[in-house]
């Protein structure tokens, strides 16, 4: 103990004003001296402005992470809180976030709905168009049973080639082109996919007439083609002719060549009003416009 008092003097010093009951000097004079010292050692403005200026980012970050703290003591405050009162709010810390369903919908979904929904409407265009086609077809039926004519009763005059009758295009050689407009498809590759026949576009409701004399085969909705028609000529060649706005003939009728059958519509896979025309010879789909050339006719 003595060579500790030794060590620390202050000690022994204010243990013997003690005993010596000065303990004014003790509680006042002492920690009087002691403040007024330390004051007296006090950093100057100059060496705290330099220290505040070369420790900024300590003392940033000490400010930031004080904030959190704080925050984090108000949420707690929060949830320890008396009862509340009536329409006041409290906010509950929670463990895990909350599990919430994910969105069914997306981009593939919606673009598939999209197309469903085009789809049944063409369906019903079409279905629609077939209905009023058949009213029409019942409708010719019955005026022809009153006793008047119709152009279908067979007894148009023959086509004479070269010569242009109502409601046909010029025939050569029995032979007449489908429709006047613009060509702007071929036959062959088109986009990565077979481009069986050619297309000829005009405006909705042009005409579309009989390359040939034959037989109809179909006349109706079909699928791709909206609205189709399909003629069996003499020689045994099928043409074929889609995307029609609507249609004049009937299974099992005989059509001259040059005969109007339909209309031009957009019906179908279509991007646009036009008539898509094919030829088929021994089961095989041949070049069209190669098959009116071979018979006289140019398409523009």
């Amino acid at each position: 103990m003595t060579t500790w008092l030794g060590e620390h003097p202050t000690v022994g010093e204010i243990a013997g004003e003690l005993r010596d009951g000065d303990v004014r000097t003790v509680f006042w004079l002492r920690p009087r001296a002691r403040a007024e010292s330390l004051w007296e050692r006090r950093p100057s403005r100059d060496l705290v402005r330099r220290t505040l200026i070369e420790q900024r980012v300590l003392i940033a970050g000490v400010a930031i992470v004080a904030v959190f703290v704080a925050a984090d003591g108000r949420i707690g405050s929060d949830i320890e809180g008396g009862p509340l009162a009536p329409g006041e709010a409290q906010r509950v810390a929670i463990a895990y976030v909350p599990e919430l369903a994910p969105n069914p919908q997306s981009t593939t979904r919606l673009l598939a709905a999209i197309a469903n929904g085009e789809k049944r409407r063409e369906a019903a265009v079409v279905a629609a168009a077939a209905r009023a086609t058949l009213e029409r077809a019942k409708a010719e039926a019955a005026a022809a049973a009153s006793g008047e004519w119709q152009d279908w009763m067979g007894t148009r005059a023959p086509v004479v080639p070269g010569v242009v009758t109502p409601g046909s295009t010029p025939s050569i050689g029995g032979f007449s082109l489908p429709a006047k407009g613009a060509f702007t498809s071929g036959f062959g590759s088109r986009w990565g996919t077979m481009h069986r026949g050619i297309d000829i576009a005009a405006p909705i409701g042009s005409p579309i007439y009989a390359v040939a004399d034959g037989t109809v085969v179909e006349a109706g909705p079909a699928q791709g083609f909206g609205l189709w028609v399909r003629i069996r000529h003499d020689d045994g060649t099928i043409s074929i002719y889609g995307h029609m706005y609507d249609f004049f003939v009937s299974p099992g009728e005989r059509v001259p060549a040059g005969m109007q059958i339909a209309r031009i519509g957009n019906r179908g896979d279509s991007t646009g009003p036009h008539l898509h025309f094919e030829i088929v010879q021994n089961g095989n789909h041949v070049d069209p416009q190669a098959w009116l050339a071979m018979h006289g006719l140019q398409l523009t």
